[in-house]
């Protein structure tokens, strides 16, 4: 028994998993942190649908169930919102000549569990081919999606050119759900197989009634892995071990960020028994640092648009580095990142790199 709210959430997560895969399992006593500490973790880690299908085995408090099933139920006009407004962006694009998959959010719910409502609501997450971003940021902006208030780029700006040749996504507001769009799974070209071998893999899943695409199995396990997120949410984190349960995504060696995301599952929510010996063994050697960082993440708020932090983004970025390509991707996001550009409505480097710097100094001093 634990007071520690993180930990207790840690376990409830990890017994709902287990009992998922049909392992037997024991009540969890919650008796030593308060009902209010608790459900403020659900929250922060995003995972009332995981605990609230599964509170008998758990041994909830019927208060605490009663707190998960209205959270529940509460979301539900946001998923079925999620869902129209998933299939309406990737139907969008669709129409207009653009190969793109939809990545994370439903479609992985699908691939995970079967449920479309098993993760939440969220954002929609697409993924396009470079060449085919000004294009989909027409197609969005026309159908009533615009860019965040601190994004004044269009195609044709330095700004553009800057934060598609060393960024990897744009993210578009709209009264329904937001888009995440991509062009690179992951920041660095080097952390993620080719494009074209993604698109060649792509698998479908319905959404709302529509089959839509996305990645494969295998393929979105290396991708939750390798960027980090489960370092913010135990939902992530969940998303690994259920996607660890097919022995396939493990065909290929693992990159070193990948193996400390798995490790901190393991540490966190646990692993399942499909998790070959020369992976485990990997895990193992995954240093201790590298696990209290991650666990130090798990409690802290999560970080508002734009608040990252460029020493961490620095110490991942550099366990993520392939080759030359990627050690000059990293060197110019700690020298002038993509988002530093964002705000830019200059037309030439001229112009816009001046300016670009002047507001990331402000931005700096500001820190």
């Amino acid at each position: 028994m634990t007071a520690d709210p993180l930990d207790l959430l840690c376990r409830l997560v990890r017994t709902s998993l287990a009992a998922e895969e049909g392992h037997a399992v024991a009540p969890v006593d919650v008796g030593a942190v308060s009902v209010r500490d608790l459900l403020d973790g659900v929250r922060r880690h995003r995972v009332p649908e995981l605990l609230h299908a599964h509170a008998q085995r758990l041994g909830l408090p019927a208060e605490v169930d009663r707190v998960l099933a209205a959270m529940v139920d509460g979301a539900r006009q946001r998923r079925l919102v999620h869902a129209l407004e998933t299939v309406r962006a990737w139907q969008l694009l669709d129409a207009g000549g653009l190969d793109a998959l939809v990545v994370k959010g439903i479609p992985l719910a699908v691939l995970t569990t079967g449920d479309a409502g098993a993760r939440g609501a969220g954002d929609v997450d697409l993924l396009v081919r470079p060449e085919d971003v000004a294009a989909a940021h027409r197609l969005l902006r026309g159908a009533g999606w615009g860019l965040h208030e601190e994004c004044r780029i269009e195609p044709g700006m330095w700004a553009w050119r800057h934060v598609l040749r060393w960024g990897h996504t744009l993210t578009y507001l709209g009264p329904g759900a937001d888009v995440d769009l991509h062009w690179r799974l992951d920041p660095m070209p080097g952390a993620q197989p080719h494009p074209a071998a993604l698109w060649e893999r792509r698998t479908r899943v319905e959404v709302g009634g529509v089959a839509v695409p996305t990645l494969a199995r295998a393929d979105a396990f290396r991708h939750l892995a390798g960027h980090r997120e489960g370092w913010t949410w135990l939902r992530t984190l969940a998303d690994l071990r259920r996607l660890a349960r097919d022995p396939e995504v493990f065909a290929q060696e693992l990159p070193a960020p990948a193996l400390a995301s798995l490790a901190a599952a393991r540490a966190t929510v646990g692993l399942p028994d499909t998790v070959p010996g020369r992976v485990q063994a990997a895990l193992d050697r995954v240093p201790d640092a590298v696990l209290a960082r991650a666990r130090a993440r798990h409690r802290l708020p999560v970080p508002p648009w734009g608040g990252a932090s460029t020493a961490r983004d620095f110490r991942d970025g550099l366990a993520s580095t392939r080759g030359p390509r990627d050690l000059q991707q990293l060197a110019v996001g700690l020298v002038l990142p993509a988002h530093a550009a964002l705000p830019v409505r200059s037309a030439t480097a001229w112009g816009g790199v001046p300016r670009a710097f002047a507001l990331r100094a402000q931005r700096l001093v500001r820190r």
